[in-house]
């Protein structure tokens, strides 16, 4: 197929349901004809399998031949799902009947598709009698990955294989990274098992739905999930539910998905598409010709550098929160020796050994930035015997809440240089640590008392800072931007480029001196780029215009005009 996007590939996943729907061969052709006007859509996805219900073989081959002869590549999908409607029941992997009925489904698909993958409901939530024994003293989580991870290896790819030796087989997985061990995804030994991963990028509307996912989270999954098997994730795949809202809801999946460098885009489902939401293939098609001028411009993404070791959850998907805020991250599931500074959010604590990598990490003259829900959990594993945070410094979470509205910083003699209100109170939890040995750099204050938001100590040759995050993590928008704008400069020192201005704009930082702004605010706003380089140049690469800038302190700052929900591309 010759019309074809020059940076990505689009697909359609067309659902057991979609595929029913629209197998008369006169009325699919007419939905493929409104696709293929809105998108260049050269794949599709085929559903098999989705509710205990397998597809009519006569009706799968009839409509994977329609999509072939259009010149469209065609893979198939399982969903393995037992539930109805809306309540997630998976499949019981203990239950014998079930797994047969999975080997079947699976190797009906392979012998149908050269390329399978498998929907997000590769999962288990099932504690029937049967799993309760199987599981016996282990916990959950670990009972899940491992019996999750042998059903992935004997049923699912082995038998695909032994059917059709050539098939490549993919595993789709969901936006809710805290918990996927939870339920059995395991991130360490499935992406060995399969030929590829895929991305769920779909974040919808970041409030009123279940999840309430900050939007940047689906550019964060997609880059930690391309560090978890380099080079073998095939795509983000992202839906319209909850996005009629805001209709920029949608481009905004479609642009983060493709800011963090899918090489392949996969809209669910030709179902919505077709009627409900047939507004978003439009925009789908306007979202993927705009950053296809510009993708190919953009280097490999970088930003700065965070753990989140296998299996670890904690501070619910604070990385999308801070990337909200304008500060690019670049996630992975092993600790970044190689980086200066690196920043630690709860979920670090999943690595029993953290506390002597960071140890190592600020002897060697690096960086680290915990977060308070770290040292709360690190107070955890000192009592239960492993290394705490007091062998760098005494620095404790209290348990005690406070809230503040009035911010300051930096010290200045015995007080603060300038002080600054917030939109509103913000909640926080109270940080004590030792006078002099840790100093304060950003402080809230309450009647009579201040409390710390930001803390420095040194150890080794390194610095380490401890970022207090509030109780409601939604309430880091709140901050002053004087506020915001030092803690993008102390967490973005290794990149040569950062924000200033409000919450709720985005950037994305590349290696070839290129950047991405993407205002998520419905109104104008004003922002500034920083350069860490004097009388350096701006310009749009979408417009070609060149910006004027200032130099000061061998810095280069340029100020630009943010449209809601839109973004721009600038190299500098």
């Amino acid at each position: 197929m010759k019309n074809q996007y020059r940076n990505f590939s689009a697909a359609v996943y067309f659902t057991i349901g979609d595929v029913e729907r629209y197998a008369d061969p006169e009325l699919l052709a007419e939905k493929v004809e409104f696709l293929q006007k809105h998108i260049k859509c050269n794949k599709v996805c085929l559903e098999t399998f989705r509710g205990r219900h397998i597809i009519d073989k006569e009706t799968i081959l009839r409509v994977k031949e329609f999509f072939a002869g259009r010149g469209f590549t065609t893979a198939g999908g399982i969903t393995p799902f037992a539930g109805e409607g809306w309540r997630f029941q998976s499949l019981c992997y203990t239950n014998q009947e079930h797994l047969a009925k999975l080997e079947e489904v699976v190797a009906f698909t392979a012998g149908i598709f050269d390329e399978i993958i498998l929907d997000d409901f590769f999962f288990t939530n099932c504690k029937c009698a049967s799993c309760i024994r199987a599981k016996g003293e282990k916990t959950w989580p670990e009972f899940r990955t491992g019996l999750l991870a042998e059903v992935a290896r004997e049923v699912v790819v082995k038998t695909a294989r032994k059917v059709n030796p050539k098939v490549k087989m993919i595993i789709k997985y969901p936006n809710w990274y805290e918990y996927y061990q939870n339920t059995g995804y395991n991130l360490e030994a499935e992406p060995e098992i399969f030929d590829l991963i895929y991305t769920g990028t779909e974040t919808r509307n970041p409030q009123y739905t279940q999840q309430s996912l900050p939007r940047y989270t689906g550019y964060f999954l997609m880059r930690y999930l391309e560090n978890v098997k380099p080079g073998k994730n095939g795509g983000g795949w992202f839906d319209t539910f909850d996005c009629l809202y805001n209709l920029g809801s949608y481009v905004e999946q479609a642009y983060l998905t493709l800011f963090a460098k899918a090489r392949e885009v996969t809209l669910f489902c030709a179902g919505l598409l077709f009627t409900r939401g047939s507004i978003f293939l439009p925009l789908a098609g306007y979202a993927f010709e705009q950053v296809d001028g510009f993708l190919g411009t953009l280097g490999a993404p970088v930003g700065v550098r965070c753990y989140k070791p296998y299996h670890s959850s904690g501070e619910n998907y604070l990385h999308g929160y801070l990337g909200m805020l304008g500060i690019p991250l670049e996630p992975a599931p092993e600790f970044p020796v190689d980086s200066g500074l690196v920043l630690l959010t709860a979920s670090a604590a999943g690595d029993r050994g953290i506390v002597a990598k960071i140890k190592e990490h600020l002897s060697r003259g690096g960086k680290v930035v915990i977060t308070s829900g770290l040292v709360r959990a690190l107070k955890m594993r000192a009592h239960e015997g492993d290394e705490g945070l007091a062998e760098i410094a005494e620095i404790r979470e209290t348990g005690k809440k406070v809230m503040v509205q009035e911010f300051a910083y930096p010290p200045h003699e015995c007080s603060f240089g300038s002080y600054y209100q917030a939109a509103k109170p913000i909640l926080i939890p109270e940080i004590e640590f030792a006078t002099n040995d840790t100093r304060q750099f950003i402080v809230g204050f309450a009647a009579e008392n201040n409390f710390p938001l930001l803390l420095e100590t040194d150890y080794g040759r390194g610095r380490l800072y401890v970022l207090t995050v509030p109780e409601n993590p939604g309430d880091l928008y709140a901050l002053p931007v004087e506020v915001l704008n030092e803690l993008r400069r102390v967490l973005s020192t290794d990149l040569k480029a950062r924000l200033e201005g409000p919450a709720n704009v985005g950037l994305f930082v590349y290696d070839n001196n290129t950047l991405v702004v993407e205002s998520f605010l419905p109104y104008f706003s004003d922002v500034r780029i920083v350069v860490e380089k004097e009388n350096a140049t701006l310009v749009d690469l979408v417009s070609g215009e060149e910006i004027s800038g200032q130099t000061a302190g061998g810095r280069s700052i340029f100020t630009i005009k943010m449209e809601p929900t839109t973004c721009r591309v600038f190299q500098y």
